[in-house]
């Protein structure tokens, strides 16, 4: 199972075939994978009241009361 099916894509699609994800904005629960240990990816620890996600096949952060994309922090490079 790739990080690209379990952020929500169909199996074989690329990052590249969805919009990148946009701040404001509330992503489908289907396209949003959170981040239970933020340190495989190199971030530190959730700050509170957020949690890291991936959407689209980029690091966003979610306000966790909203769902809205606070801040897109980087796409995730193919594997």
């Amino acid at each position: 199972m790739t990080l690209f099916f379990l952020a929500g894509l169909r199996p074989g699609a690329q990052a590249a075939d969805q919009a990148p994800p946009v701040v404001g904005d509330v992503p489908p629960p289907a396209q949003t994978r959170l981040i239970d240990n933020p340190g495989i990816y190199g971030l530190g620890p959730d700050l509170p009241g957020s949690r890291y996600a991936v959407v689209a096949g980029h690091l966003v952060r979610i306000d966790t009361a909203s769902g809205k994309i606070q801040s897109v922090l980087r796409p995730i490079p193919p594997k």
